[in-house]
């Protein structure tokens, strides 16, 4: 009999550690975040059959992670950039492919966020601090520091405001690129005080966000907890 908790794939990081293997970490913040929440995480390596994971689970979350080659929204990289390895960004192309195509739900984070807009053929920002109007910490500069935190609001008319409950309220930061132009059929739906884009979303789909912050580092906040639950949610009914 089937598990009566949604089945949630999340992927994964990959590095190589021999001419025949690698090695595959998860923050494992994004699977308790969705323990807590009622679903069943599934942990995503490269190379899996992403047709195959679409049909059987229910939802997807693509959590944070390195920079998006700038190269599929056609510009270089910037010498700041720091590119996510090709094996997990093919993977997680593939898998927004098939999810997309059942209109299963889907949840992006921080980098998981700008992978969404770029799959919809949205740019990005490469790097914050080179924007005289970015005026926010919005990441650390040593592993020594705590991560920034600063205020976001949401647009009160939003699908994310319907989920979370709320309009205003602190969130923890850790990026350095940031979304520029939206992609087809995505709508953004909340700002840092200083006007970068911090969430996104596609308001004719049935569940398709993406959040800037990093709302699995921040558990016991109110948004954490309704964000995850409405994500989980979403995945049951589908």
């Amino acid at each position: 009999m089937r598990n009566a908790k949604p089945l949630i794939g999340i992927t994964a990081n990959w590095k190589r550690v021999d001419e025949i293997s690698g090695r595959v970490s998860l923050n494992d913040a994004y699977a308790r975040s969705v323990h807590r929440a009622g679903g069943v995480a599934v942990l995503i390596p490269p190379g899996a059959d992403a047709e195959a994971l679409a049909a059987h689970l229910d939802g997807l979350l693509i959590p944070g992670g390195d920079d998006i080659d700038p190269k599929h929204y056609g510009e270089p990289p910037h010498p700041k950039a720091v590119l996510i390895n090709a094996a997990r960004f093919d993977q997680e192309w593939a898998l927004l492919q098939a999810f997309e195509a059942r209109r299963k739900p889907i949840l992006g984070i921080c980098y998981g966020c700008q992978l969404l807009n770029v799959w919809r053929g949205g740019s990005l920002h490469q790097h914050l601090p080179d924007l005289p109007s970015v005026s926010l910490k919005h990441q650390r500069d040593s592993k020594e520091e705590p991560f920034p935190r600063h205020f976001v609001e949401v647009a009160p008319d939003s699908k994310l405001a319907r989920i979370l409950g709320q309009t205003r309220f602190e969130i923890v930061s850790a990026h350095h690129q940031a979304l520029r132009t939206a992609g087809k059929g995505l709508v953004i739906t909340a700002y840092a005080p200083d006007g970068v884009v911090e969430a996104l979303e596609d308001p004719d789909y049935p569940f398709f966000v993406g959040v800037q912050w990093h709302p699995e580092r921040d558990p016991d906040a109110p948004a954490t907890r309704a964000l995850f639950e409405g994500f989980v949610q979403a995945c049951k009914t589908r």
